[in-house]
């Protein structure tokens, strides 16, 4: 059963230690930082379950201790280098506080940030290298390029990826809507630009120009550079001549804010040829996203006869898959018939489902690959940060135990763009399941209203269900529900892996 409810996590917290909270409060008792290993040492006098997270201006790792005091004045170690200082404090009476804090002109991927537990009370937090966000980078993609100094003073929009989707191309940003300057160059039948100028902006630190959009849709480069001193992000598309002049639109898809770039109105984005000078090469872009457009909804699709094999592999790394087994460690999701937890079916099904993805080529991305407590809020990040193609969170249902009648699949989405996604796997998990069918609903579940990518939550059965609950704990079923979730993922992403 899907419950929106808060659990304390780390970015990514790899103790699968479980225990509770004293009723007295812990002290921490001792911490350090060690440069040389990059890794900050605590350890508390009883058990405590950090949450770290990552927040900015300036750069830093946070982690709270909840339960927790200091036990003695508040410290700070000066370290040098990329790192600035680590410092404790009293957040408030029952939080202690550590903080990492980055020297300016440095930040780092918050997705290799991993709290360890050495025991319920020694903890690591242990940091990759810091980056300098200095001159961006220039990438071999097809020519592409970042440069500029990166400055957040002042800005209210961040660049964060130009992504190639099934109708053209989608500029990611966060903050508010984008506020834009189009002006065009050149002349038809020759080599023409679009620059787009977005005001009160920056690029985010982890945009590269290797994660640009490799030679598609006829456009030759992307060239995106900062003015720290305009607080402008220019973007400079170069088109072949087969390219179009695109439609520029800034919008606001849910939490997601960007700019969808489609061919005119007449156009068809299948007549739009790839760059034939590259043709062979192998793609490097950033995996596609969302965009405004209404797309060919498909909540009755007929359902699809399991199989044995999901398709063929294919080489390419166009398409990223977030999958989201729900709930974990501390937290067992539902408990149902004869005990069976919620978190013991969805783990398995999805290490095979994201096993068989990259068995076809697909690149996979996982919010936990481990028993552990997840907060939902680092599994949207985890998904977003990643630039995936689409999101998938597994759970199961429950409801009360007087009900072992109520049984069967049933599938969600909250935005438009995850209704389809939605209906291709619900029609591929059905018969496969077993199950009685309970439809493809709408919902406004934290996961799906929080990711930037086509998103669904499955629920693959009542653990609570006569019916359900003892196909659920078989490892047989488990395998072909695996297959079927696979196949439909596939399905989804064929126009994609073309």
């Amino acid at each position: 059963m899907r419950v929106d409810w808060l659990i304390p996590a780390g970015l990514a917290v790899t103790s699968a230690l479980v225990y509770t909270l004293p009723a007295e409060a812990a002290q921490l008792r001792f911490w350090r930082f060690d440069q040389q290993r990059n890794q900050l040492v605590f350890n508390t006098d009883a058990p405590v379950q950090p949450r770290a997270q990552m927040v900015f201006n300036p750069t830093r790792v946070v982690i709270d201790l909840p339960g927790t005091t200091l036990g003695r004045p508040s410290q700070s170690q000066a370290v040098g280098g990329a790192i600035r200082e680590v410092r404790s404090g009293q957040f408030d009476s029952q939080t202690a506080r550590l903080v990492i804090e980055l020297a300016p002109g440095y930040t780092l991927d918050p997705r290799a940030v991993e709290v360890r537990g050495v025991r319920s009370n020694e903890w690591v937090v242990q940091l990759p290298q810091p980056q300098q966000m200095g001159s961006g980078a220039t990438g071999a993609s097809g020519g592409n390029s970042v440069t500029g100094e990166y400055s957040t003073n002042g800005a209210m929009t961040f660049l964060s990826g130009v992504v190639t989707t099934a109708d053209g191309f989608f500029m990611r940003t966060s903050g508010e809507i984008p506020t834009i300057n189009l002006e065009r160059r050149g002349q038809p039948g020759g080599e023409r630009q679009i620059i787009i100028d977005l005001f009160d902006s920056s690029i985010s630190p982890f945009l590269k120009a290797e994660a640009l959009p490799n030679n598609r849709y006829s456009v030759n480069r992307w060239d995106i550079t900062q003015d720290p001193q305009r607080n402008v992000t220019r973007v400079v598309m170069t088109l072949a001549p087969g390219s179009p002049d695109w439609e520029v639109t800034p919008t606001n898809i849910g939490t997601q804010t960007g700019i969808v770039l489609v061919p005119p109105s007449g156009v068809s984005i299948s007549s739009i040829p790839d760059n034939p000078s590259q043709a062979g090469n192998p793609q490097i872009a950033v995996p596609p996203t969302t965009r405004p457009a209404t797309p060919v909804p498909q909540p009755n699709l007929p359902p699809q006869p399991a199989r044995p094999a999901i398709p063929p592999t294919v080489n390419n790394s166009r398409v990223r898959v977030a999958i989201d087994p729900g709930h974990g460690g501390r937290d067992p999701g539902a408990v149902g018939i004869g005990g069976l937890q919620e978190k013991n079916v969805v783990f398995p099904v999805s290490l095979r489902v994201a096993e068989l993805l990259r068995e076809a080529g697909v690149d996979v991305v996982m919010t936990r690959t481990s028993d552990v407590t997840l907060d939902l809020e680092p599994r949207t990040a985890i998904a977003n940060n990643a630039n995936a193609t689409v999101f998938l969170s597994i759970h199961a249902n429950a409801i009360s135990m007087s009900r072992p009648d109520v049984n069967g699949v049933e599938t969600y989405y909250y935005s438009a763009t995850g209704q389809q996604l939605a209906s291709i796997i619900h029609a591929n998990v059905l018969p496969a399941s077993g199950f009685g069918d309970r439809g493809v609903k709408q919902a406004r579940f934290y996961v799906l209203r929080n990711t930037a990518m086509p998103a669904a939550l499955l629920e693959l059965g009542f653990v609570t269900g006569a019916n359900d609950a003892p196909k659920l704990r078989d490892p047989a079923w488990q395998e072909n529900i695996s297959q079927a979730i696979a196949r439909g993922l596939l399905q989804y992403l064929e126009p994609y892996r073309r």
